[in-house]
């Protein structure tokens, strides 16, 4: 299934339970990326930890300068990449959203079939919105942080920007 589709493709659109379908499809793009966060996070400490090394025994084997430069080169690289991009938060963060919203489908299903009325459809729908919503505004907030400050901005000046707050002592 592709991740990009069209309003007349949607799952929950001919489903005998619409807000259990869209339920289950943002469960499952929860759960993508969960897996994806976690494999970039464990797949960048290890060839950091890799390629850190590894520039210390070439180094001590007295190897050529150019090799333990292209080495110190990737585990640098790869801290960069971390910085910038943070999955191991977005792991967490996707996580909790998945977890929350896989406790709302049990919860639901959970229900006796003839409980399941347009309260009960509607609650789910809406707490699905919610932790989407929040999952989302995690994500945007996250990628704001690492943003650089623009040209010719100094970091007192975004700190005295309105709603921008100050560490103590600063």
């Amino acid at each position: 299934m592709s991740p990009r589709r069209t309003a007349q493709t949607e799952p929950w659109e001919h489903a005998s339970d619409p807000a259990l379908a869209y339920a289950m499809d943002q469960l499952d793009w929860l759960r993508r990326a969960k897996r994806r966060a976690r494999v970039f996070t464990q797949a960048g400490d290890f060839l950091t930890l890799l390629s850190t090394a590894a520039t210390v025994v070439v180094s001590a084997l007295s190897a050529p300068a150019a090799i333990s430069a292209s080495l110190a080169a990737v585990a640098l690289f790869l801290t960069g990449f971390r910085q910038a991009f943070n999955p191991n938060e977005r792991w967490v963060t996707a996580g909790v959203s998945w977890l929350a919203l896989h406790q709302a489908v049990v919860r639901y299903r959970l229900t006796p079939q003839a409980a399941r009325d347009d309260a009960a459809r509607q609650a789910l729908i809406d707490r699905t919105v919610e932790i989407s919503a929040a999952e989302n505004r995690a994500w945007a907030e996250q990628r704001r942080a690492t943003q650089p400050l623009p040209p010719g901005t100094s970091l007192n000046d975004a700190q005295a920007a309105p709603g921008a707050t100050s560490s103590p002592g600063s």
